[in-house]
């Protein structure tokens, strides 16, 4: 390594300027791996006993569910149409502003994905900004987890205000009755499955960085 790329790398401030991009394009990916693991959804409605609650089986829950997923998912389709569940003007604006915010991840995803193909010859300086990435995960999903445990609804409240810049999102079921389908609970499992991702993600970039200064790598 010349002592020109050390240099670089050891600057906190442009270490971590990149290590900050890196953290949210991890973000990025997990929250859209976390969306696509639809097994959290049959758990909760027969957990939670849906199907009693709302008068809908099993299925037919399941089979709107995956029908938001694939809105959220897929640019192509430009309509959410539930058949088995109304919804409101604005209800149907509030999953348009969801789908929104995950094709701006999917962008992040494959922007950054190419980014570390390109760069991946330069291993010394993409484990430095993975690090700078694992060191910010570790300090803000910590803090995240600990007050989604302590209280989930403060965090979910403040989690629509910012990303959202309305109430949309907040709905009532009598016109919007998919918001019984999608209780409080859902979000958190997804919110620790997200949380559970990244925790993972950095701790394998830490031990690529322990193993490396040991001089196994």
């Amino acid at each position: 390594m010349t002592p020109e790329r050390i240099t670089i790398v050891k600057r906190p401030l442009f270490r971590y300027l990149i290590g900050t991009l890196v953290f949210i394009s991890v973000v990025a990916i997990a929250a859209i791996i976390t969306l696509n693991l639809t097994f959290t959804y049959p758990f909760i409605t027969r957990y939670y006993e849906l199907d009693v609650i709302i008068g809908v089986d099993h299925a037919t829950l399941l089979y709107n569910y995956r029908r938001i997923i694939h809105y959220i998912n897929w640019p192509w389709i430009t309509t959410l149409y539930m058949p088995d569940f109304p919804m409101s003007d604005t209800g149907e604006f509030h999953f348009w502003e969801v789908m929104v915010i995950f094709q701006v991840l999917q962008v992040i995803s494959v922007l950054f994905l190419g980014w570390v193909v390109v760069s991946i010859k330069k291993k010394w300086q993409l484990l430095a900004y993975f690090n700078a990435a694992a060191n910010l995960i570790f300090v803000t999903f910590s803090a995240i987890f600990v007050v989604m445990m302590i209280d989930f609804n403060f965090a979910f409240y403040w989690f629509h205000r910012v990303f959202f810049n309305n109430d949309y999102w907040i709905f009532n079921h009598r016109y919007d009755p998919i918001i019984l389908a999608l209780p409080a609970e859902l979000f958190m499992i997804k919110g620790i499955v997200i949380i559970g991702l990244l925790f993972l993600a950095a701790g394998v970039v830490k031990y690529q960085v322990y193993m490396r200064k040991k001089g196994c790598l």
